[in-house]
Order: structure tokens, then C-alpha cells, then sequence
């Protein structure tokens, strides 16, 4: 969990009733101290008729701070890899960034300055991160916070990530599961009766309950749509809609299914969402680390990062690099808006094609 508790709400609705019933999440395996590990976990107890279509990563971390603008750095990481309908393996790791941890960050985490100051230091963990990441989608309670930390660390070091979609599973439990009282990730588990096998505040005990969060959603949602399979692009779109636009958005895409089984493919997307997908698409084609580069308008080359969500109100921006190694952000719309310069309609930033 974060440094502070974010609260969201919907109208109440009945789409998804059988969230309330309770179940017991997998097994979670302690974590060592000074060493980051890996190990997996047994298929959770409740038995779903659902598989995501593609891996997702669940991830957490605690932070020194708020925000890496305001220098805040990472201090612990836990990821948990979804494949399937199960948790099948996860990195975890204490990291050592060489910082000073305010006293009230121990009392809410339970992270000592001695803890951190015996970690890996981070140097060693954010490239085993990225690697452990892979191109799997990335999933987060409040997303943009932990993508935020890791897009900063990663440039610090001169990596640059390469997960596909991000989904944020506080937006996705608000438009899936109206009409509970708080999605902040421990009342959430404790409405949901999904317990914590850890101590809440670190960052594999939140990331386990996320994780579980995630497969419920899952679960409910193929059972309502009798779906077998979901493509965790579909919790992509679903993140970007209005709450009130969810259930008829559902209700046609659900309707496109391959003939082998029921798998949801997405099709409604806008132009500006499939610009970005098509470009992701072709990152994963060449198999290579070869950037994904637009022009703007004015003529400066930029490289694309990812896509994130603006923490303040939750909108999409994109993530985009600039030749000196800085980072910037735009709102989606904005990014790819189409503008009037001298008279002529162009594209503020129009991708070049090799």
C-alpha cells in the first residue's frame, strides 16, 4: 500500500453480487530480509471458470515519499505474476536507494532505516524488476502512483520499461463493483473477505491482495458474460470509460468472440487508442528494443515511453522521452490531437514510420 489512502465511489448496482461472498487468497511465501526472491504460489482455493488470456504482473511498492518529483524513492517492491487463472511466481525484494526513511513511514510500513540500509541496492533490483516484468501487462491498486516510481527509477539507471497495458484495479473494482463504500485496497479486501496473509503497508502482503482482487474481478466477470477467456486489454478500456458508459460497453464487446471457446476480443477503439496499441504491437513484432519515435508538429523527435494515468483525476497521459534523456507527459487527447497551424489541419504528434 501507498503512504496514503485513496477513496473512491460509484452508485450502487448489482452487476456483480457475487463479489461479496468470501474466499481465502493463495498461500504467500515469507520474505527474506536482505534478499529479493522468487517462489510460487498454489491455484487459489476458490476454483474459477475464467483464465486471463495473457500474463499480468501485480505490483507494490513502498515508497520514502510521495512522489519522485519530490524526491521520494523506493524502498520496497513485490510482483506478482498472474498466468491463467492462478499466481504462479513473484519477485520481492527491500531495495537500498540510499535514502533517509521518515520516522512515520516506519510506524505506518514497518520499514526501518536499518532494514533498507542492509537491502540490495537498487541498482541490482529495478533491472531484475524490469526483467521479472518482461512485456507482461502491469497491474497496480492506483496504478499511475506505482508507475510513476517505477518510470523514475528505471531512468535513473537508463532503462526503460517494457510492460504493454496498465491496469489499475482501484479504477477497475469502481466501475466492476459500484456501491461500496471505499476502494482503498484494505477496506476493499475486507468488504470482499479477501484477507491479508502479511502485514498490510508492505508491499507483498498488498500486492498478494491485489492480486487476489484482480482474479475475482475476473472471476465475476466471465461468470456474468460466460466468458472463458479474458484479454487483460479489455480492463485497459474498461479503466479508461466512464463509470455510467461500462455495462454497454461490456454488453457489445462481449458480443465478439472467437469461435474456439469465449474469449473476449476487443474491437471498440478509438483511433487514439489504436495508434498507441499498433504501436505497441510493433515493439513486440520486431522482438527488439528498437524505440517507438514520433514527430511533433514543430519537428522535434520524441521517443514513447508508456501509457499512465494522471494521479489528480485519474485521466490517461502519455509518457514520452526527449533526446536529452528527459521525460515529459501530455494527456492522451492532447498528445494526439489534431490542430490548426497556418491554416491546415495537422497532427500534433504524428509517428514516424521506418
Amino acid at each position: 500500500m501507498k503512504t496514503y489512502s485513496a477513496i473512491l465511489y460509484c452508485t450502487s448496482s448489482a452487476v456483480f453480487t457475487s463479489l461479496l461472498r468470501s474466499f481465502e487468497p493463495a498461500h504467500k511465501t515469507a520474505a527474506g530480509l536482505n534478499s529479493p526472491h522468487y517462489n510460487s504460489s498454489p491455484i487459489p482455493e476458490e476454483s474459477t471458470s475464467f483464465m486471463f488470456a495473457r500474463p499480468i504482473v501485480m505490483i507494490d511498492f513502498e515508497t520514502s515519499g510521495m512522489s519522485p518529483g519530490q524526491g521520494g524513492r523506493v524502498t520496497e517492491v513485490a510482483a506478482i505474476r498472474i498466468v491463467g487463472d492462478q499466481i504462479v511466481d513473484r519477485y520481492v525484494s527491500l531495495i537500498n536507494c540510499g535514502v533517509e526513511i521518515p520516522s512515520f513511514i516506519t510506524q505506518l510500513t514497518g520499514i526501518s532505516q536499518q532494514m533498507v540500509d542492509m537491502a540490495p541496492i537498487v541498482d541490482e533490483v529495478i533491472p531484475q524488476l524490469l526483467d521479472f516484468i518482461g512485456e507482461d501487462y502491469l497491474a497496480a491498486h492506483n496504478a499511475s502512483f506505482d508507475e510513476k516510481f517505477l518510470l523514475a527509477e528505471a531512468q535513473q539507471l537508463g532503462l526503460m520499461p517494457r510492460h504493454q497495458g496498465v491496469i489499475c484495479s482501484v479504477k477497475l473494482a469502481r466501475r466492476l463493483a459500484p456501491g461500496i463504500e471505499s476502494y482503498s485496497l484494505g477496506p476493499l479486501a475486507m468488504r470482499l473477505g479477501i484477507r491479508f496473509k502479511g502485514k498490510a503497508h508492505r508491499a507483498e502482503a498488498d500486492a498478494e491482495v491485489a492480486a487476489q482482487l484482480l482474479l475475482r474481478l475476473g472471476h465475476d466477470l466471465g461468470k456474468k458474460y460466460e466468458l472463458d477467456e479474458i484479454d487483460p486489454e479489455l480492463f485497459v478500456q474498461v479503466n479508461r470509460l466512464n463509470a455510467a458508459k461500462v455495462p454497454s460497453y461490456l454488453a457489445a464487446v462481449t458480443q465478439s468472440r472467437v469461435s474456439l471457446g469465449n474469449q473476449v476480443v476487443v474491437n471498440a477503439q478509438s483511433d487514439a487508442n489504436r495508434n498507441l496499441i499498433m504501436a505497441r504491437n510493433k515493439q513486440e513484432d520486431t522482438y527488439s528494443n528498437k524505440p517507438v519515435r514520433f514527430r511533433h508538429y514543430k519537428g522535434g523527435i520524441y521517443e514513447l515511453v508508456c501509457e499512465a494515468t494522471q494521479e489528480s483525476d485519474l485521466s490517461p497521459v502519455i509518457v514520452y522521452r526527449s533526446h536529452d534523456g528527459s521525460y515529459w507527459t501530455r494527456p492522451k487527447s492532447v498528445f494526439f490531437e489534431v490542430i490548426t497551424v497556418n491554416g491546415e489541419q495537422v497532427q500534433r504528434f504524428v509517428e514516424i514510420k521506418d
